[in-house]
């Protein structure tokens, strides 16, 4: 009797159990059914987003840019630091399979600031060792900037890109998937750092004369995505500037992701961007250093043959700080007056975040996950360099693309990536059916995004 009355409450439990998962089924598969949509390849220059933002490049225009005379003042240029490392393990923000807190410390977390000015404005950059420029960071600088005369109008953003930063600062699911859970406590940290390292770079500011090189380190860096397939950015940018007094900075842009530790590797550092500006700082020859993460879409460094995380990382920043101090002394300097930022709000087609070649996830879902943020593309002049900041991992196989229109208005451009939105990877689009977690997995806003992105800042380079 006893037998029969708990077979009769195993088959209800598993008759239960059957019916709960048939109906779960039903629901995911109805679900799905209405959710996953076909990718939209609709060309984009048909689309009204396209339209609305080249309406807003078009009413830009080069008249408003301060004209340069013989009686202009030149530039006074200061920097600072200020450290932001937290005080106990923290969930580190870059690798979606990475769990658990940090384990030990490789080294400082800093937001470096640089200052220029002239008698008619002056602009902050500013880049901080984090992963990107996260929206609520963005938010709690946006909130500080008005005590010290700035606003987003004058701030120039990036990041050194390092994947064991601390995290803590995603609002939704995926940041906080990514980034641990949010805490305020910590945001308001790493904006803090960085509105007191442009205090300090308003405190020593000098007038200065500026120098640019662009130093070949191909050897350090490769195309990740389509190895042999693709093109390469190979080169160190290396902004020099002198103070009256003699001081000397250093400022970097350069292509490599800041992976060199793999994600089962947990200290908290700035990877190899932070090493490679502490050995340039050890240098008599240079005061400060500060390093703005270049079009890393695409690119990784090199590995070293039969090493580890810790010898990739000491080899990448040996050689990259070695070729900077074996070339500032060549880097001839001038007295320079222009400065100038303009930044414009560009509008993207709907999300795409795919499933599979053909098909993708509805909109919705992306913003329900991930949030609805605005993005824009920034550009500063300073003498003859134009930084074009970009909101996103920026393919350096696209940098080629703008040396005409450089070379026709006589200016270096200089790309970098995190500016303060973040809209995932944008590639080449021939590689956009690529499987691969570039253009897979982070490839968020659909199809020709890498000709958009290219025609957006071609229009802002005629106005600079």
């Amino acid at each position: 009797m006893i037998v029969k009355s708990a077979l009769r409450v195993v088959r209800k439990i598993t008759f239960f159990i059957f019916k709960f998962l048939l109906v779960f089924i039903l629901v995911l598969a109805l679900f799905l059914a209405f959710n996953i949509i076909k990718i939209d390849k609709t060309p984009y220059q048909q689309m009204a987003y396209y339209k609305t933002t080249m309406e807003r490049i078009a009413q830009l225009n080069n008249t408003d840019m301060p004209k340069v005379t013989p009686q202009s003042d030149s530039l006074k240029v200061g920097w600072g630091r200020a450290n932001f490392t937290p005080n106990k393990p923290v969930h580190l923000a870059g690798y979606g399979d990475r769990y658990g807190n940090s384990v030990g410390l490789q080294d400082s977390l800093m937001a470096r600031a640089f200052v220029f000015e002239n008698s008619e404005r002056k602009v902050a950059m500013v880049t901080i060792d984090l992963l990107i420029v996260p929206p609520a960071v963005l938010e709690a600088l946006q909130k500080r900037l008005p005590k010290l005369g700035y606003s987003m109008k004058n701030v120039y953003l990036s990041a050194t890109h390092s994947h064991n930063s601390v995290g803590h600062w995603g609002t939704k699911i995926v940041g906080r998937l990514l980034a641990g859970s949010y805490q305020q406590a910590i945001v308001d940290r790493i904006a803090g750092a960085m509105i007191e390292a442009m205090q300090q770079a308003e405190r020593t500011k000098e007038y200065a004369r500026l120098g640019f090189q662009k130093i070949d380190a191909k050897d350090l860096v490769y195309n990740r995505l389509v190895r042999e397939k693709g093109t390469l950015d190979p080169w160190l940018r290396v902004l020099k500037i002198q103070q009256q007094s003699g001081k000397t900075a250093t400022l970097l842009t350069f292509a490599a992701h800041s992976t060199c530790f793999a994600s089962e590797q947990k200290p908290i550092s700035g990877d190899y961007p932070n090493r490679t500006i502490q050995l340039i700082e050890q240098n008599p020859k240079i005061d400060f250093a500060a390093f703005f993460a270049g079009a890393m879409g695409s690119h990784a460094p090199v590995d070293v043959p039969g090493g580890n995380d810790y010898k990739q990382l000491e080899n990448i920043s040996q050689k990259i700080s070695k070729l900077v101090i074996n070339h500032v002394d060549s880097i001839a300097t001038q007295a320079e007056q222009q400065l100038f930022m303009r930044s414009v709000k560009i509008e993207l087609r709907a999300p795409h975040v795919k499933i599979s070649e053909g098909l993708r996830l509805r909109p919705w879902l992306f913003y329900a996950l991930y949030g609805d943020y605005p993005s824009s593309i920034t550009a500063l002049r300073i003498g003859d360099l134009v930084f074009v900041g970009t909101p996103c991992d920026f393919s350096g196989e696209l940098v080629a693309r703008f040396d005409a229109i450089s070379k026709k208005k006589n200016i270096e451009t200089i790309i970098t990536s995190f500016n303060g939105g973040y809209v995932g990877y944008i590639t080449d689009d021939k590689w956009y059916d690529v499987n691969e977690p570039e253009t897979r997995h982070m490839n968020w806003f659909g199809p020709y995004n890498g000709a958009y992105f290219t025609e957006m800042i071609q229009g802002i380079l005629e106005t600079m």
